[in-house]
């Protein structure tokens, strides 16, 4: 699949890299008047909330190795800098947060990245982390990250979930004319996701053919031979990719012959959760996806390959474009915590891998709202549908 990829991305990369490397010269280039910049090096270091050599660290490092390898850049004060990417361990856990905040500060980091999920954002280790006052870009989804941070320390680099749950409710509604769609959650993380789709259908004047919300996925086989009674147009799943794999696989052997959608329905099938015989044809829905066709995406799906020989994710792709929006900052606005917050919030358009970065449109610490809803395909690979 990679040489395929490869293949095909180079037959195209030529006149999109001569497009792409004019774009890079003019982030590169100093503003006119701009003080003349220091002929010593200083390095900022940025933390990020992950181990190293995950989608997202992997991204955040392959924007820093292109920006330190054209000689870094010249922030506002007319310093050059370069930067440096400082991981943990292991993820971070709702128990050890506090202490994670602890050690990436040790390290004197200007900003963080992260955490990647909701998973380990409790009230509490929200709060901690805004008082820290240094400016975080997470690719967390939770629908209020941004709305309950009025001190505008928390930068989201992916959409709020809510507009995943609408993508994906629009193109089953409308572009494929469905009216009956079974909801099926077998997380209690995913109940935001659910809940946001639900409201989507409610305001449409459709009632969901059936609402099956676990905990987990004790008894889910029961509830899929529920469904089949049911026999919904569409089923959506939200929890883990086992799940859906299982859920899927009781479905389809019952003879239903629905459409089946799940939010991670890439992630599962590249992971091997989704056996290629049964993902075909499975909807799904996220930041990004590497069937995306943008200029920018082809060049950087071509550079990531040949630096990480893997195909990147919808978390590759933000933590790269977080990097190379924070370094935009830093030559407009310097590289304090407080001019880097200030550079967030109003910050101007950019376009970028996911799309066009544009966190003034919505001043609440979102930097782009967009979703690409894709389609599973025969033999694996995806397609962009909407």
């Amino acid at each position: 699949m990679i040489s395929r990829l490869l293949n095909t991305l180079s037959a195209r990369r030529g006149a999109v890299l001569i497009s792409l490397i004019a774009l890079v010269a003019v982030w590169i280039v100093p503003a006119a008047g701009a003080a003349a910049p220091a002929f010593q090096t200083n390095v900022l270091r940025i933390g990020y909330f992950g181990a190293a050599e995950t989608d997202f660290a992997n991204g955040a490092q392959l924007a820093i190795d292109q920006i330190n390898a054209s000689g870094g850049f010249t922030a506002a004060d007319g310093t050059i800098y370069q930067l440096e990417l400082i991981t943990l361990e292991a993820p971070p856990t709702i128990d050890s947060f506090a202490n994670d905040v602890l050690t990436l500060q040790s390290q004197k980091s200007v900003v963080f990245l992260g955490p990647d999920t909701n998973a380990s954002l409790s009230p509490e280790n929200t709060q901690y982390l805004v008082n820290t006052g240094i400016p975080v870009l997470s690719s967390a989804t939770a629908d209020t990250l941004t709305d309950d941070d009025p001190a505008d320390v928390l930068f989201r680099v992916r959409a709020p979930e809510r507009v995943y749950s609408n993508a994906l409710a629009t193109y089953l509604l409308d572009d494929l004319g469905l009216t009956s769609v079974a909801l099926v959650q077998t997380d209690v993380d995913s109940t935001e996701a659910l809940l946001d789709f639900d409201d989507v259908l409610t305001s449409r004047n459709v009632v969901a053919a059936a609402k099956m919300q676990l905990p987990d996925a004790t008894g889910l086989a029961d509830q899929a031979v529920a469904l089949l009674d049911v026999n919904p147009e569409a089923v959506v799943l939200w929890g883990d990719p086992q799940d859906a794999a299982l859920l899927l696989q009781i479905l389809r052997e019952g003879g239903w012959q629905g459409r089946f959608a799940y939010r991670l329905a890439d992630e599962a099938a590249r992971s091997g959760w989704l056996p290629v015989e049964l993902a075909e044809g499975v909807i799904g829905v996220d930041s990004w996806n590497y069937a995306y066709a943008g200029d920018a995406a082809q060049v950087f799906m071509q550079d990531y390959l040949l630096s990480m020989a893997e195909v990147p994710g919808s978390l590759s792709v933000a933590g790269y474009d977080a990097v190379w929006y924070l370094r935009s900052v830093m030559v407009a606005s310097g590289v304090q915590p407080t001019a880097i917050r200030a550079g967030l919030i109003g910050g101007a358009p950019l376009d970028l891998v996911a799309g066009t970065l544009r966190p003034a449109d919505f001043a609440n610490g979102d930097l782009l709202r967009m979703a690409m809803v894709y389609e599973i395909k025969a033999g694996g690979g995806a397609n962009v549908v909407a």
